[in-house]
């Protein structure tokens, strides 16, 4: 009896093989050959889920029982199910899902079901011919109606994801290609790479809760890459920089000369351009509560050189010391000398990072380094910490020293304006 199963088996063989020789093609031909190794034992044994969690980084894992079902593995691990199969006069490779969300059983149930469609002439499930760009698409429509950001993060899509990859289509999707575009800029602009992730985040959500996504896709917004915050960065200026700073408000009349008391006191860019005369008493100007961030009087005790600033606006009926800054028919005086400065700035060649704001970071740091403590700081700059009646007593009993300081900080300016000082 075994030599008759073995006759037969030789016979039935030597019937495939001949069946071969006529020059099957596509499926007709894997079937004959798969026929061809069961008649001569020449099978391979069913892959186990062992086979598939050993499958390495950037290999692939064909099913020797199962035409057209493989595993591949990308780069950086992440594995999916594909189905090859010929469409159209062409090959196509449909992804069916990840593993392990989608199991082995489930990739060969998935496999089976396809197949099935396939032979009964059914059109085949094309979510996986969804293209990035049409994902993208999709989610600036979605975030059009639901997101002030928007256009910032559709630039973003568009400018970092789509180009290369607008085409790829879901069947050929890997975290490679969501996750290259985020690396490729977080070393130089950290902050636009958070921004960027967050994105393609949204991209993979939308498309997700829209069923747009095939069964058992596994990509998910946490496989992206995290992006380190970036480090904050305190930039002071040199005194180069101070000196190029009041050698450009020399010829700037009323704003250059805002600017310099604003240099002088270490006051805001509002409180200083909206100062009135009836606010300065001698040396002595108090700020009104309104305008002050903190909503106290702050009370700055004129240096020299600030005094000489307020000498040479008198003699106009305004009330205001800065009347041209406070023309009545210009809205906000503040913006005003703000994009003044700006256009200024590049002419003198300072960087972008050189704000108004910068003036007062200017005199805390140079206090700072000259030995002022930390509450004479923030009684130049108003940062008084105290509140009700010990706000009252801190800053009348350090008026004086600030006084003091105020004066040094001018001379200071003055050493540097005077000279040529690199």
């Amino acid at each position: 009896m075994p030599q008759l199963k073995s006759d037969t088996r030789a016979q039935v063989a030597s019937l495939i093989e001949k069946a071969i020789a006529l020059g099957p093609r596509k499926e007709l031909r894997t079937t004959l050959l798969r026929a061809l190794e069961i008649a001569t034992g020449d099978a391979p044994k069913e892959l186990t889920q062992l086979h598939y969690d050993r499958l390495g980084r950037g290999a692939r894992l064909t099913d020797p029982q199962r035409p057209g079902l493989m595993m591949k593995s990308s780069k950086t691990g992440l594995k999916r199910w594909t189905y090859r199969v010929q469409a159209e006069g062409k090959q196509r490779e449909i992804t069916l899902g990840h593993y392990p969300e989608m199991s082995v059983a489930e990739a060969r149930e998935k496999w089976a079901d396809m197949r099935a469609q396939r032979s009964g002439g059914e059109t085949l499930d094309n979510m996986t011919d969804t293209t990035v760009e049409q994902l993208v698409d999709h989610y600036t429509t979605w975030a059009s109606e639901n997101l002030r950001s928007w256009q910032a993060n559709d630039r973003l899509l568009r400018q970092h994801l789509l180009p290369g990859r607008e085409a790829i289509t879901l069947a050929e999707l890997d975290i490679d290609h969501l996750s290259a575009p985020i690396t490729a800029i977080q070393a130089k602009t950290p902050q636009q790479a958070r921004k960027l992730r967050s994105a393609i985040s949204g991209v993979l959500a939308q498309a997700r809760k829209a069923g747009l996504l095939p069964k058992g896709f596994g990509i998910t917004p946490t496989m992206l890459p995290e992006v380190d915050s970036a480090k904050a960065r305190t930039w002071h200026p040199g005194t180069k920089d101070l000196r190029a700073f009041l050698a450009a408000t020399a010829d700037m009349g009323d704003i250059g000369q805002a600017l310099r008391l604003i240099a002088l006191t270490g006051t805001r860019l509002r409180e200083a351009v909206e100062m009135r005369w009836d606010e300065v008493e001698g040396n002595r100007w108090t700020i009104p509560a309104e305008r002050m961030k903190a909503k106290r009087p702050h009370v700055v005790i004129l240096s020299d050189a600030a005094m000489a600033v307020l000498d040479a606006r008198r003699g106009t009926d305004s009330p205001f010391v800065f009347p041209a800054v406070n023309d009545p028919q210009r809205t906000r005086s503040a913006d005003n000398v703000s994009h003044a400065w700006a256009d200024k700035r590049g002419e003198a060649g300072l960087p972008s990072a050189f704000t108004i704001h910068t003036l007062r970071k200017a005199l805390a740091t140079w206090v700072a380094e000259s030995g002022g403590t930390r509450d004479i700081r923030d009684r130049l700059t108003a940062h008084t910490l105290a509140t009700g009646v010990d706000a009252h007593y801190n800053q009348a009993e350090l008026t004086a020293p600030a006084a003091e300081w105020w004066q040094r900080w001018a001379d200071h300016l003055a050493v540097i304006e005077g000279q040529n000082v690199c």
